[in-house]
């Protein structure tokens, strides 16, 4: 037997209804996406243009890492180190976040490779912390700019 005041209204359905929508768009934040492309543009040490498989063009921020800007030497150093490493190759990036503007904040990974976690190596950038960066991956890029420092490896080779 069907019981019928269940399909009746209750004030506190809408309110119930909200949470259920926002749980829901929650969970599917929570599932990274992947784009892939070829790059065409590298805009500075940490940003970079791919064209997608469909002909669009998609901007990208390398995700967890950041450029120290002491003086346009160090950028340019940057930039041509990141060129170097992507310019005209295909990557994918994994991603959560988009900026206000459309661009990607994502990891970017080129022959497997996590490209931020390379320009930390090799002394060029420096671990920036954001709320979605696993806890994980910000320990890895810590201790991979912690040794390209005490190696004097990129900006730290003039501070050694």
């Amino acid at each position: 037997m069907l019981h019928w005041e269940i399909f009746q209204y209750h004030p506190r359905q809408p309110l119930l209804l909200t949470f259920l929508l926002v749980g829901v768009s929650l969970l599917n934040s929570c599932y990274a996406a992947t784009a892939e492309g070829q790059v065409v543009e590298i805009h500075s040490g940490d940003r970079i243009t791919i064209r997608l498989s469909d002909g669009s063009y998609r901007g990208v921020k390398l995700f967890g890492i950041r450029i120290p800007s002491p003086d346009k030497d160090s950028a340019r150093i940057a930039k041509r180190h990141l060129s170097m490493l992507l310019a005209g190759r295909y990557v994918s990036v994994e991603y959560t976040t988009l900026s206000s503007r459309g661009v990607i904040l994502g990891t970017v990974l080129h022959g497997g490779a996590d490209i931020s976690l390379r320009m930390l190596s090799d002394g060029l950038a420096v671990a920036a912390n954001h709320p979605r960066l696993q806890a994980s991956r910000l320990k890895r890029y810590k201790q991979a700019e912690a040794t390209a420092r005490t190696r004097g490896l990129g900006f730290w080779q003039t501070l050694r």
